[in-house]
């Protein structure tokens, strides 16, 4: 393969960090064009509404915990989506330190919608794999997610593994 150079008896194209940042990456700029265009949604709005959509109520704490965002750029995804009246802020009935995000009436059209187009284009990316290869992604990619879950937990937690 072109663009491969051994290194200490490695190939960057071998590595997982390189394949899914690239494959992230990809994603990542067809559906910004798409969420853009369709709904005006930048690439942090368009990461927070599913979350709320499909797990809340939740906090924006919450929120942050199932993406990869910074909890500042939730924050200000929030803060655009609520002025947009695409999502509703409620004090928590049990906790009134705690604030509950919602999608509101156009944020759940929005979903909706934006849903069933993110679906056709992840089945057309998926329709590379047959059937029992998609059973068999999804049982490696949970796998994956949970050793993550365990490894990279904390600050500094590299060390746990280099420093040994």
């Amino acid at each position: 393969m072109s663009g491969t150079t051994p290194r200490d008896g490695h190939i960057l194209h071998d590595r997982t960090t390189y394949r899914f940042s690239i494959l992230a990456a990809r994603q990542t700029r067809y559906l910004s064009e798409m969420y853009f265009q369709k709904f005006g949604l930048s690439v942090s709005q368009w990461k927070v509404l599913p979350i709320i959509g499909y797990y809340g109520p939740m906090s924006a704490k919450e929120v942050g915990e199932r993406t990869s965002l910074e909890p500042e750029k939730v924050t200000r995804a929030v803060d655009q989506l609520v002025a947009r009246g695409f999502v509703t802020r409620r004090p928590d009935a049990k906790d009134r330190r705690r604030v509950v995000l919602s999608l509101a009436a156009e944020g759940k059209n929005v979903f909706k919608q934006s849903e069933q187009l993110r679906g056709a284009i992840e089945e057309e990316f998926l329709s590379a794999l047959r059937p029992k290869e998609r059973v068999v992604f999804h049982q490696i990619l949970d796998k994956l997610e949970r050793r993550a879950t365990m490894m990279f937990n904390g600050k500094q937690a590299w060390r746990k593994i280099i420093c040994q």
